[in-house]
């Protein structure tokens, strides 16, 4: 005969198996899972019960039996740590409600809550991972898709939930209610669920750790509660944390927490995002990581946002670059960056930054809020979707004899809307280029066409404006390109070729006018050019971009010419300050050469440091220009050869040959060499 306890619960139960929710409970999620170790929470609701968690292999034996509290100093959630698991097997498990000696089911005991720990070997295996961040009740769809497509890993991304409050009440009520939502319930009692924060998890829009300090106690308090983590940043400061599944593993940074309260750790004039302690662990756990992917994933992005705010890596340039720098210096692998937060998908590639290419996924929103001012101009963007209802599948195969990464942008109706898929090989730093070779991004040697023949390939490829000549030659010069003023010729080179920010730079070419600017004239002959193109059509692009800037013009003295050189850079903001650099314009810093010196071919190189352009002609230095603002380029895009970054009405007349730019000073040696024996025969050696 049923009592009316037995009936409350085995319809409490028949509930939860049908995905409805007739109380206030929570649960179970599965958090952290390693190879031997478990981690689950559970919220009975708002009460204070003594809770049993039972789990069992495959042949039904029990492997673990761990009793705790419902604390409601915990908002009555109870979490569970399950030890002493074999690696790479399957469980089962259920939760019981002990009353007066007597257990009652209620949750688990069926296939549907079950959990399986990572194997100790990385080959042989497929492990599959969603993303989503900015997510509130109408991702509800989204959650229904996402347990389609046989999940181990479910990461939320940051705005998840949205709370924008320091109260704890308020803050729990909200982390309850998200976690309450009936589909990702259902995910999250058999795959893996972790989380890092984004503004309004942490605090307000635009929050940081110096202006919402007085909040993140309480926003800590209640992700921990909500969260079967096992780790929380430092122990008492942050949230930072990984999971390591064997075929890939991902690293859930913190870039709220710390940022604004100190100087970077490696900048002492710029304010840090992930501060001192995140930053050591970062780079320990990078360097000491054998999966063959990992994927580094913050709330908000890795470049800019335009919108004037600071929550973004823009702001922390030192930052992002030392992290990259480090990346490519210790020779990691198989390294993927993935942000949230500003309600676009985007898709970004930035070429060999790190080694190789660094493939940037941004994956916003989960839910069906739009901001597609936030879709803005960026020189590596590839495509970008601004549409409502997104997330991110990552897959992990490393049964292939060379692992792959299948990374698919998807909407709630499960289309495909971007699929890429990245090799372990493509995501491999190559033996170390020498010489000439190291850091050369950009080289147009014009022999019978206008192809890029460094590295980076045909997306630089340049393109003749107004018939704009290619020659050929007899040796020592195989090819030429050919301008005429007159008739507003020049080449195109449609993408960048330096890094975003770039701290460095070389650029050379060789040029034999056939006219000069005339003496008390305003004309000016652009030799070359960087600016902004635009190729993607964005709002918020920069109408400048001359990070490169090399031209000549007229001045007093009618027997001499100005080799005039601008540079575009970031102007940093104080520690502190809150605020996100800008961009000037430095310049112009001429140098006044015999005209005389310009009747035969001459060489030019201009050396970029972030704090002095350096200007050789013929293997020998000339001069030197102090910036008054010591910083990285500003955003650029393409480059103009034989004109300035309009095109048009400040063109080059005469001949040019063997353009390069490198992502790197190349020393006083280097260039001396680089004139004597040219770029054809010094690259081909190297």
């Amino acid at each position: 005969m049923f009592t009316h306890s037995s009936i409350y619960s085995l319809l409490i139960c028949s509930l939860t198996f049908l995905g409805l929710r007739a109380d206030d409970s929570v649960g179970p999620y599965l958090g952290t899972i390693k190879t031997t170790e478990a981690h689950l929470l559970y919220s009975p609701g708002k009460e204070v019960v003594q809770l049993r968690l039972t789990v069992r292999d495959d042949r039904d034996a029990v492997i673990a039996s761990i009793e705790t509290k419902s604390d409601p100093e915990q908002d009555f959630v109870a979490k569970f740590q399950v030890t002493g698991l074999t690696p790479g097997s399957h469980y089962r498990y259920q939760i019981e409600k002990i009353v007066a000696g007597k257990a009652t089911l209620i949750a688990g005991g069926t296939e549907d809550f079950q959990f399986s720990t990572v194997p100790e070997q990385r080959r042989g295996q497929v492990v599959t991972a969603a993303f989503v961040s900015c997510v509130n009740d109408s991702t509800d769809p989204v959650w229904k898709e996402m347990a389609k497509h046989e999940l181990n890993l479910l990461c939320l991304g940051g705005d998840t939930p949205y709370a924008d409050t320091g109260n704890l009440a308020d803050l729990r009520q909200k982390h309850r209610h998200l976690l309450q939502r009936p589909n990702l319930a259902d995910m999250g009692r058999s795959i893996s669920v972790v989380g890092t924060w984004d503004d309004h998890d942490f605090g307000l829009n635009n929050a940081n750790g110096k202006r919402d300090a007085a909040l993140k106690s309480n926003t800590r308090r209640a992700l921990m509660e909500y969260r079967a983590h096992d780790q929380f940043g430092s122990g008492n400061e942050g949230i930072f944390h990984k999971t390591d599944q064997g075929a890939l593993e991902v690293f859930l940074l913190d870039a709220r927490w710390y940022s604004q309260t100190s100087a970077s750790p490696v900048d002492a004039n710029q304010s840090t995002c992930f501060g001192k302690t995140q930053w050591q662990w970062l780079l320990e756990n990078l360097r000491q990581s054998k999966a063959p992917f990992k994927i580094l994933l913050q709330g908000q992005i890795w470049q800019d946002k335009k919108n004037g705010e600071t929550d973004d890596m823009q702001t922390y340039y030192a930052e992002r670059d030392a992290l990259l720098d480090f990346i490519k210096t210790e020779k990691i692998s198989g390294v993927v960056l993935v942000g949230g937060d500003i309600h676009v998908s985007r898709y970004l590639m930035h070429p060999q930054r790190v080694g190789y290419n660094l493939h940037d996924f941004i994956i916003s929103p989960g839910h069906t809020s739009v901001i597609p001012s936030l879709n803005v101009y960026h020189q590596d963007l590839e495509w970008s979707r601004a549409k409502p209802n997104q997330f991110l599948v990552m897959s992990a195969d490393t049964r292939k004899e060379v692992p792959v990464l299948t990374v698919k942008f998807m909407d709630k109706d499960g289309k495909e809307n971007l699929v890429r898929t990245l090799s372990l090989d493509q995501l491999t730093p190559r033996n170390d280029t020498t010489g000439l070779n190291k850091g050369l991004r950009g080289y147009w040697d014009f022999s019978g066409d206008a192809q890029n023949k460094s590295k980076l390939g045909r997306r630089l490829d340049a393109r003749p404006i107004n018939g704009a000549t290619l020659k050929s030659t007899e040796t020592p010069r195989d090819g030429i390109l050919e301008l005429k003023r007159s008739a507003n010729q020049y080449l195109s080179v449609p993408r960048s070729m330096l890094d975003d920010n770039a701290r460095t730079y070389t650029a050379t070419g060789w040029i034999k006018p056939s006219t000069l600017p005339a003496h008390d004239s305003k004309d000016r002959h652009f030799i070359m050019e960087s600016y902004v193109n635009n190729h993607c059509d964005l709002p918020q692009a920069l109408k400048t971009g001359l990070a490169i800037s090399i031209g000549l013009r007229a001045c007093e003295d009618a027997e001499k010419i100005n080799l005039q050189l601008h540079t575009e850079t970031l102007v940093p903001q104080a520690v502190g300050s809150q605020r996100a650099p800008s961009n000037k314009i430095q310049g112009g810093f001429n140098c006044l050469l015999d005209r005389g010196l310009f009747s035969d071919w001459t060489q030019i190189v201009v050396t970029f440091d972030s704090k002095t352009l350096g200007l050789y002609l013929n293997g020998k230095h000339v001069k030197s220009h102090l910036l008054p603002i010591s910083a990285p380029i500003a955003e650029t895009g393409g480059l103009i050869i034989g004109g300035h970054r309009a095109g048009k009405g400040r063109n080059f007349d005469g001949v040019i040959d063997d353009v390069a730019i490198w992502n790197r000073v190349l020393t006083q040696t280097e260039i001396a060499r680089l004139f004597e024996e040219g770029i054809p025969s010094v690259v081909a050696s190297d």
